[in-house]
């Protein structure tokens, strides 16, 4: 299931994103949205995720949403 809103805490999977991303096909915890706002006052959506193993979060373009899908299906499914 795509959709554009989750919730922080939200298990996620990537899609196939592009070559060599190191974002395809890993599962992460969603951890909310990450806002930049410039000095010229335009704000920029960024979103923070923290990859399975991994102890430093990853911050993602809006646009990589579409990529992401409920993980929870994909962890219980890899037990």
């Amino acid at each position: 299931m795509n959709r554009t809103h989750w919730t922080p805490g939200s298990l996620v999977k990537f899609d196939f994103i592009y070559g060599g991303c190191k974002l395809n096909n890993k599962l992460a915890t969603y951890l909310g949205p990450e806002f930049i706002h410039r000095p010229d006052g335009v704000i920029i959506e960024n979103h923070k995720v923290l990859l399975m193993g991994r102890i430093e979060a990853t911050i993602i373009d809006k646009g990589v949403l579409r990529n992401m899908t409920d993980g929870s299906a994909a962890s219980s499914s890899a037990t």
